[in-house]
C-alpha cells in the first residue's frame, strides 16, 4: 500500500467515525455539502443540510429509543477520483435485540482542508429497517 492510500485511508476513517456523531452540534457543516445529494427509495435527489439534519436527528433519536441497540465501524474502501473527490464504502455493524445487521453506504466525498465532505450520500441499507 503506497502512501497516499493510506493518507486516504486515515481520512476516510476519520469520517466514518465522525458520520456516526453527525447529530453533533456544527459537525454537519463541516461534512456535509449543502444540498446533499442523496439515494432515496423514488432515486436520487438534492437534499437541503436543514431537511438532512432533520432526518438524521430523527434517525438517532430512534436509535437512542433502542437502548440495546450498538453501531461498529467493520469496514471502509476508498477509491480516489482524481485529485478532488473520492468514492467511499463504508459498513458497520449494526446490533438490535440479539440480531446484528451490516449496514452499507456509499459516499461521494469532496476533499477539502481539514477533511473529508459528503457530496453525495448513497445509502445501499437503514438502520430505521432494522428497528421495525
Amino acid at each position: 500500500m503506497n502512501a497516499e492510500q493510506t493518507s486516504l485511508d486515515a481520512l476516510i476513517d476519520t469520517f466514518a467515525a465522525d458520520w456516526l456523531r453527525l447529530p453533533e452540534p456544527g459537525l454537519a457543516s463541516r461534512l456535509v455539502a449543502d444540498p446533499l445529494l442523496v439515494l432515496a427509495p423514488d432515486g436520487t435527489m438534492p437534499v437541503p443540510l436543514p431537511a438532512f439534519l432533520a432526518a438524521i436527528a430523527a434517525r438517532s433519536a430512534a436509535v437512542d429509543a433502542a437502548m440495546d441497540a450498538t453501531t461498529t465501524l467493520t469496514g471502509v474502501s476508498a477509491q480516489a477520483l482524481g485529485d478532488r473527490l473520492v468514492l467511499a464504502t463504508i459498513s458497520w455493524s449494526f446490533g438490535h435485540g440479539g440480531t446484528t445487521t451490516t449496514l452499507v453506504s456509499d459516499f461521494l466525498l469532496e476533499r477539502r482542508p481539514g477533511g473529508l465532505r459528503c457530496a453525495a450520500y448513497l445509502p445501499r441499507t437503514s438502520v430505521l429497517d432494522q428497528l421495525d
